[in-house]
């Protein structure tokens, strides 16, 4: 006679082996943990027309928008203004000083060389009109991945006493540049709700096409003023 204290244990066994077999039948397995979902970097800027409209050409302002990895290895364009991106100037004079800086990290990105051409353009899923006020773009990223994010902006023909068409030793501004462009950086990690101000850190150079960044913002005065907002934000 089995006693009523082996009677648990025989309902577990027996259980434990119709779990078993039912396993192996379907093919039980443990996914471990998933990956996060990728997270969407937005990023929204306000540009103030009556800056730009004060300007020798009244045209709307150059610029770029792209991130980089905290090592500065890994680029990713997001948004440029066609004629860079495009280097289509509808027949008007070529201007190599734009958008410098960003010119030498899209080169970088790219592995070409020189300015975007017709020929050899930025891709066109970034490149666009320059919006009359208000622009919005996005980017996907890794989640919990950290990145710089940049901006780079140039009015032409924006002249003032510091950055003239005609320098004090004599040289001229063939460009027709005005004060260089000036770029803004911020900082994000990609968790949802995250938010970042990039900030001015300095500017390019009035007549060549430089590739760093010039620290010194002294003389720039009214290009400071073309964006009223912006905001890198992760959701």
């Amino acid at each position: 006679m089995i006693g009523p204290d082996l009677r648990p244990r025989e309902v577990l066994f027996s259980g434990a082996c119709v779990c078993l077999a039912f396993c192996i039948l379907i093919g039980c397995s443990n996914p471990g943990p998933q990956p996060a979902k990728p997270v969407t970097l937005e990023f929204s800027l306000s540009l103030d027309p009556d800056v730009y409209s004060r300007s020798h050409y009244k045209k709307p302002p150059q610029f770029a928008i792209w991130i980089e990895d905290t090592a500065g290895e890994k680029i990713r364009t997001i948004w440029v203004t066609e004629k860079t991106g495009a280097g289509s100037w509808g027949g008007e004079i070529v201007r190599p000083v734009s958008l410098p800086y960003w010119v030498s990290r899209w080169n970088k990105e790219t592995g070409r060389s020189g300015d975007p051409t017709p020929e050899n353009p930025a891709a066109d899923a970034v490149t666009g009109a320059t919006p009359k006020q208000d622009l919005t773009c996005r980017i996907e990223v890794p989640a919990a991945t950290k990145w710089n994010c940049f901006v780079e902006v140039n009015v032409s023909g924006d002249f003032n006493d510091s950055f003239s068409a005609e320098s004090k030793d004599g040289q001229k501004d063939r460009n027709g540049n005005g004060q260089p462009s000036i770029i803004y950086r911020g900082q994000i990690t990609a968790h949802p709700g995250r938010r970042s101000e990039p900030k001015l850190i300095g500017r390019t150079h009035q007549f060549e096409a430089v590739s760093n960044v010039i620290p010194d913002i002294e003389g720039i005065s009214d290009a400071k003023d073309l964006f009223s907002q912006i905001e890198v934000s992760a959701r």
